[in-house]
């Protein structure tokens, strides 16, 4: 994987001549620090401030895919952009509006399970569920690391019964329990592609293992991995943190403005500006 800040002139003519270009993006980790709840997530002022350029540019089109509920995402993001809840399985905004029937079916299978993953996490102190409607998590951050293999061993043992209609997927110090439908984040990509476009090109962000089935259903074109695990991944490019997301899109909110009146920007002035404009607010 590249850099992505070292070959931002590989960006430059990417965008170049493009007229309706998506941006997806997932959320936590992505666009901001993971913290030690989702409760406790808070938007940087600088990247929401980002954000909103990003939205009102006429040459970008602003996806958030994330494994938040649909409601939670939209809170956070006062836009008019696409929003794909639940890792994809219920999409709005832009026109759109998709609930996944099969998963809909499943909800009472799910919170049956809720039930079941709140008795059997009680023995570990720091462990809850989060029932997002279409799936939910077991968070366990705050759990002592010594206990996380018995901890899963034991969930996806209580859960046993349900195996046949439920997925579990172990995310960033999280498990996700999903209804077993074909349909991921790149499922959700792929629809917004269709029902809204075409687009000339397309760029996705993302942190960890669930945004890989996003990387794939792009392949082909720029996919930029946030963080330093780099094992097994589809993307392309690869960025540290949050803030280096910013400036990365603060960059193209740029190089569009600047193509939109005919002449392109010189990439590496552009990002040392965006990186000496107020970023310092982001938090690594």
């Amino acid at each position: 994987m590249k850099y992505c800040l070292s070959v931002l002139c590989e960006l430059d003519g990417m965008l170049a001549g493009k007229d309706r270009v998506l941006i997806a993006s997932d959320f936590d980790g992505t666009l901001c620090p993971i913290a030690g709840s989702p409760s406790e997530v808070r938007l940087a002022p600088a990247m929401l401030e980002i954000l909103r350029h990003t939205a009102a540019c006429p040459r970008l089109s602003l996806a958030v895919i994330s494994g938040r509920a649909l409601t939670d995402i939209q809170r956070r993001l006062p836009f008019n952009i696409f929003f794909a809840g639940n890792h994809g399985l219920e999409v709005a905004g832009g026109g759109l509006e998709y609930e996944h029937n099969g998963a809909r079916q499943l909800r009472s299978c799910l919170s049956d399970a809720c039930g079941i993953l709140a008795e059997t996490a009680r023995q570990w102190p720091g462990a809850w569920i989060e029932d997002k409607g279409l799936s939910a998590t077991l968070h366990y951050r705050q759990v002592d690391q010594r206990h996380h293999n018995p901890m899963l061993f034991a969930v996806r043992r209580s859960l046993g019964g349900l195996g046949a209609r439920l997925s579990l997927r172990v995310g960033r110090l999280a498990l996700e329990i999903r209804p077993k439908v074909q349909w991921d984040k790149g499922s959700a990509l792929r629809y917004i592609l269709e029902k809204a476009g075409p687009f000339d090109a397309c760029i996705c962000l993302g942190d960890d293992q669930t945004d890989e089935s996003m990387f794939r259903a792009n392949s082909g074109q720029m996919n930029i991995r946030v963080g330093r695990s780099f094992s097994r991944t589809a993307a392309t490019h690869y960025l540290l943190d949050p803030a280096e997301v910013a400036i990365v899109l603060s960059h193209m909110v740029d190089l569009c403005a600047a193509g939109a009146r005919g002449a392109w920007i010189d990439h590496s002035r552009s990002a040392e500006a965006t990186a000496a404009g107020g970023l310092s607010g982001l938090q690594r």
